[in-house]
């Protein structure tokens, strides 16, 4: 083998490591943007939690959200420009899907509350909450005024049969007009929601 071929193999080695190497770098750059800060709702406020009766059956919980809300993705509403559209932060996101934060969020709340909390059947008297969430996000109605807005309808169940259903909003103003505000202002909405909630079953069960 000559030694002009044996260079220009080793240049042709030589550029596609080059290559790679650039690739890689730019896979881990991804758009040049920097990563999501993502956020959940903090520690519970147990204080003046309702506390569930000693005789209160285990409970189940299944919560839903319309496919729009399928991702992490941190919703607002710019209401003074129109209500009608649904917005998302780039640079900031839950760390999963709005169902999923308030099924945890409830789960953990229930427990607290004294109740047993099981996602499996049982042969124990239960009964199971059933949530859908129609609107979940940050409602800004000036450029500098904003609330953290939660409505869902609950529906509860013994056994198979529906024995209340009602909705429930709450609106949080946000100390701040950003997503951090906002995620205060959900977290709170989303406690006071709960707290309802459990207010209601206790007297619907």
């Amino acid at each position: 083998m000559s030694k002009g071929l044996v260079m220009s193999k080793q240049f042709r080695l030589f550029v596609a490591a080059i290559l790679s190497v650039f690739l890689l770098g730019a896979c881990a750059l991804g758009d040049g943007r920097p990563p999501a800060t993502l956020y959940d709702f903090g520690p519970l406020k147990t204080n003046g939690l309702v506390q569930l009766p000693d005789d209160m059956p285990v409970i189940r919980t299944r919560v839903h959200s319309p496919e729009w809300m399928s991702e992490n993705l941190m919703y607002y509403r710019l209401n003074y420009v129109n209500d009608q559209q649904v917005r998302f932060y780039t640079e900031s996101s839950w760390n999963t899907n709005p169902a999923k934060l308030f099924k945890n969020r409830l789960d953990s709340y229930l427990a607290s509350a004294g109740s047993t909390v099981t996602g499996f059947r049982t042969t124990s008297p239960t009964l199971t909450v059933r949530v859908y969430i129609e609107d979940f996000g940050q409602h800004f109605t000036s450029p500098s005024a904003s609330v953290g807005h939660v409505s869902l309808r609950a529906s509860l169940f013994r056994g198979k049969d529906l024995i209340a259903q009602k909705s429930f909003t709450r609106d949080i103003p946000a100390t701040t007009a950003d997503a951090a505000g906002g995620v205060r202002a959900m977290a709170q909405a989303t406690d006071a929601v709960i707290g309802d909630i459990l207010n209601w079953m206790v007297a619907s069960r």
